[in-house]
């Protein structure tokens, strides 16, 4: 990529950072998605948080104020409930064809809008929700996509931190980019770690506080820091003290793996943990 090219690109993304504005309720209904997402997990087990969160989207689309969301708004709220959603029939059973269908009817949902909106005229918000389904749905594609999708999402991150773009989702997002790419890739976990402390440290949402302090916590388990690691996820408790999100997180990490090892393998760390804590 010459110059003059790699210039105008750039600014092309960093004007995605300020693609169309919502309105305050909006905004605000993100926040409410965040916290349903977040209290998600004091739910009892996996099951029981999945058919929590059903009936909440449910409720939450249903008490919208007629004519008061843009497509794009419910779209991104959508696309923030399907992630969430995700995860939970992931941990329930990883190799579910019904599974797959889920998260790509999604993928192809948001696939459509973005081919009819340029970068330039979405909003920041629904940025973050696209691509948080787009990395969900990134292991069921072909390598060639897996990195032509990576190395976009990494742009569109970039280029909203330097427009200083303060919503800690997005630290969150690039944090958990930066951990999971590998070093010869652009991964970084000093970047990660700066990511994640930001989140933490400036929110807003208890939902991007929670886990900044939770990631956070495992950037340190990584360099070997378990006492700043068990202090980190200590601070997350206190946000959420009745979540069972933070035990899990002890539990891999006392059989010597981390939460990032469990998202990449997850057969693999829990037949170590299984190990470590007696079972067969």
């Amino acid at each position: 990529m010459n110059k003059f090219v790699a210039a105008a690109f750039a600014a092309f993304l960093a004007a995605a950072a300020f693609g169309a504005e919502w309105t305050e309720y909006e905004n605000s209904l993100v926040g409410g998605v965040l916290q349903i997402r977040l209290e998600s997990r004091s739910q009892k087990d996996e099951r029981a948080a999945l058919d929590w969160l059903a009936q909440k989207r449910a409720d939450f689309f249903s008490s919208i104020k007629e004519g008061q969301v843009c497509d794009e708004a419910r779209l991104a709220y959508e696309n923030l409930f399907v992630v969430e959603q995700y995860h939970y029939m992931w941990e329930l059973d990883a190799t579910a064809k019904a599974n797959d269908k889920f998260i790509l009817d999604q993928f192809q949902k948001t696939a459509a809008w973005n081919d009819s909106h340029p970068v330039d005229s979405r909003n920041q918000w629904y940025s973050l929700s696209a691509y948080e389904v787009i990395n969900t749905a990134m292991p069921l594609m072909k390598y060639s996509k897996k990195i032509s999708f990576g190395l976009e999402e990494k742009k569109v991150y970039d280029s909203l931190i330097a427009a200083k773009c303060d919503k800690g989702l997005l630290y969150i997002n690039a944090g958990l980019w930066y951990a999971f790419a590998p070093a010869i890739g652009g991964g970084s976990d000093s970047k990660a770690k700066d990511y994640f402390s930001f989140a933490a440290q400036n929110g807003p949402s208890d939902y991007e506080k929670f886990f900044g302090w939770a990631y956070l916590s495992q950037m340190e388990f990584k360099r070997g820091n378990l006492d700043a690691c068990l202090k980190l996820l200590d601070r997350a408790d206190a946000i959420s003290p009745s979540n069972i999100y933070t035990d899990f997180v002890r539990r891999v990490n006392k059989a010597g793996c981390d939460i990032f090892e469990y998202a990449d393998d997850k057969d693999k760390v829990m037949s170590k943990v299984n190990k470590y804590y007696g079972k067969k």
